[in-house]
């Protein structure tokens, strides 16, 4: 059954100290990562280094890393890279670096629900999507307003992955407006 949260219900302070890697720079990747940041998140973002996302990604303020690297210093891990590269950048870049008590976030369920992706019973696993593209999520956050947005716990560990949603949800809107 669907439940429709409010700004009421989300705590942004679930985030402090909280390091979040976005791994992969492209349509929601740079609107999540400005956003959170614009939002006081500690933001970190993975991209391939010579790729014309990882320039925007600099000319926005950020310092790309691997993704190893990313996902190795963050706390929370948001895999943004297309749903066809998920799996292998999951196997190759990111599983060795989720340790026990981290989160894996997602934006589309595709790969978590099909079982491309399998993580470890001991990491938060939700989703927070955006219901509309990057630069739209990104326009809306400038000019004062949000876009709806989904949120979905696949894995509690920590018994907090609820919360943890909400907030990253309210992360990606303006604070004045909250979710």
């Amino acid at each position: 059954m669907a439940k429709m949260y409010y700004d009421k219900d989300a705590d942004l302070g679930v985030l402090k100290g909280t390091k979040v890697a976005i791994i992969g720079y492209g349509s929601q990747g740079h609107a999540q990562a400005q956003n959170l940041r614009d939002s006081g998140v500690d933001v970190i973002v993975a991209e391939l280094t010579g790729t014309p996302n990882y320039k925007i990604a600099v000319d926005h303020g950020f310092k790309p890393v691997s993704a190893s690297e990313a996902a190795k210093k963050a706390d929370m891990i948001q895999i943004l890279a297309q749903d066809n590269l998920q799996a292998q950048l999951y196997k190759t870049e990111i599983k060795d670096n989720l340790k026990k008590g981290k989160t894996l976030v997602f934006s589309h369920g595709f790969n978590i629900h099909y079982g491309q992706i399998l993580p470890p019973d001991d990491v938060d696993v939700i989703m927070v999507a955006p219901k509309g593209p990057g630069h739209l999520v990104r326009r809306e956050f400038e000019r004062g307003a949000g876009v709806p947005s989904l949120i979905a716990v696949f894995q509690d560990y920590s018994k907090k992955a609820k919360k943890k949603a909400l907030a990253m949800r309210k992360a990606l809107v303006p604070p004045a407006l909250g979710c």
